[in-house]
């Protein structure tokens, strides 16, 4: 079956701790049997963001994704290094959240309210209790708001 993305869910790894995080939740995943991606990954996201900012993507956007039980099929997972209970995103990783899903809003064309955290389908706290359910919708609309900037300044520049 295809995924067909209608929203994004994003989640933090709840792992305390600075260093890349990626071949340690690939073995985790890998030992939970999730299926692997067709880049080789078995992490259930369809991107990873590291706490330096760093975007791996894990599985391609129509393959089904093993992050929220019930949408893997309807949505694509993104999950940023970290646990947001304890502690907060970097400002890079911040940063390039947004620009990810200013990206994929506008390449699948959906709305920039179609972005929800892991909690909103789930029971748990992912992505975290010290970020507010609206945390990536409003990150996601400042890059907005700062590339429109940007083209306005532009354009008045001419």
């Amino acid at each position: 079956m295809i995924n067909k993305p209608e929203k994004i869910i994003v989640h933090h790894s709840a792992f305390l701790q600075d260093r890349e995080q990626l071949a340690q939740i690939n073995q985790w995943h890998k030992e939970r049997e999730f299926p692997q991606s067709r880049s080789g990954y078995y992490v259930g996201y369809h991107y990873l963001i590291s706490r330096g900012g760093i975007v791996t993507r894990t599985k391609d956007d129509d393959e089904e994704g093993a992050h929220t039980r019930g949408e893997n099929f309807s949505s694509l997972g993104v999950c940023m290094e970290g646990h947001f209970n304890q502690q907060t995103p970097t400002a890079i990783q911040e940063q390039i959240l947004g620009k990810l899903l200013v990206e994929l809003c506008e390449v699948h064309r959906l709305p920039y309210i179609a972005i929800y955290p892991h909690r909103r389908f789930s029971n748990t706290a992912c992505y975290g209790n010290k970020l507010n359910a609206n945390y990536a919708v409003i990150v996601c609309l400042k890059e907005k708001i700062s590339q429109l900037t940007a083209e306005l300044h532009k354009m008045l520049a001419l």
